[in-house]
This record gives structure tokens, sequence and C-alpha cells, in this order.
């Protein structure tokens, strides 16, 4: 319990830190096209960041495996939060979503489950865009015409179903640091 605490207080720090660099912004540049950058550059600046750490170690992690794809390996980790794009979340709208979703789930599902209607307020769109990031994303992505394993793997990003995909793994491992 503490050692998750402590992650999460380093995870926030990291947000607050954060910034997009020439050398992360080219290189997002260099795996997504033009509907995929114009997706990625929509999310906030720290969300950004957080994806490209995830590609950048997910590449690392799948160092000398010869089954795994690289390059899609890099945009699963660029595109698998794309989701949040859909509300703008300032980093203490972030905190206090994972707070709730950590510290009192009942209430964070209640407010995720009234912000499910696309036209409800903000205020509880937030917590339903947080909680189903994975699909939303994958919907946007359909739209766009991405290719049917990112748009799979970003769908089970939230629901995390799909077991022993080399894919999915090291993007859970690369995720679950900041």
């Amino acid at each position: 319990m503490l050692s998750r605490i402590i992650y999460r207080i380093q995870q926030f720090l990291f947000s607050m830190s954060a910034r997009m660099h020439d050398r992360d912004t080219a290189f997002a540049r260099q795996y997504l096209d033009i509907k995929e950058s114009a997706l990625f550059f929509s999310l906030p600046p720290f969300e950004q960041k957080h994806a490209v750490v995830v590609a950048e170690k997910m590449a690392g992690f799948a160092k000398g495996m010869k089954s795994v794809d690289q390059r899609k390996l890099i945009r699963l980790g660029l595109l698998h939060d794309i989701g949040k794009a859909a509300v703008r979340l300032s980093i203490f709208d972030k905190t206090i979503l994972v707070v709730l979703h950590r510290a009192i789930p009942p209430l964070y599902n209640f407010l995720a489950q009234k912000g499910e209607p696309e036209n409800a307020s903000r205020s509880f769109r937030k917590y339903y865009v947080h909680k189903h990031h994975g699909m939303i994303g994958a919907k946007m992505l359909e739209r766009i015409g991405e290719n049917q394993d990112i748009i799979r793997e970003v769908a089970d990003h939230d629901t995390r179903k799909i077991k022993g995909d080399v894919y999915m793994d090291l993007l859970d491992r690369a995720d679950s640091t900041y």
C-alpha cells in the first residue's frame, strides 16, 4: 500500500514537470501519420510526454524480441491513452480522478456513470472518459482508419481482458511506471 502511494506521488511529480521537447515531438511524428498526430497533439503535454516515455520503454523492453514489430509496438505506446483527448484534463483533475478511483471506487464509478451521456456536464464527463478512455480511444482511432490490432489493444487498455499478448504485456509493464 505504501509503495503504491509513493508511486502515485512520483507520478504526480513527473506530470508536474513533464515537458515535451523537440526530440519527443520528432519521435511521435516519426511513428504517427497526420490524423494520428492530430489526435496525439490534442492531448495535454503531460499526457503526450507520458505516451512518449511509455513507447520508449516498450521499445527498450522488447529489444531483441524478434517476434515483435517495433513500429507497431511504439505506435501502441504512443496511442494507448488517446481516448483521454475526449476531455481536456489538468494535472489536478487527473490527480483527483486517480485518488477517487483508488480510495472510493463506488463514488468514482457513480460519477463515471453520470458522465456517460456525451452531453453530460464536464464535471461528470471527465470521470467517464477517465474510466473508459481505452474504449473511447478505440472509437476515435477507428474513425480515422487505424489498424485493427492497435484499435483492439487500445480498447482493451481499460479492461485488460487480452491475456498472453506480448504487446499488451509490454504496454502494461511500461505503463505501470511514470
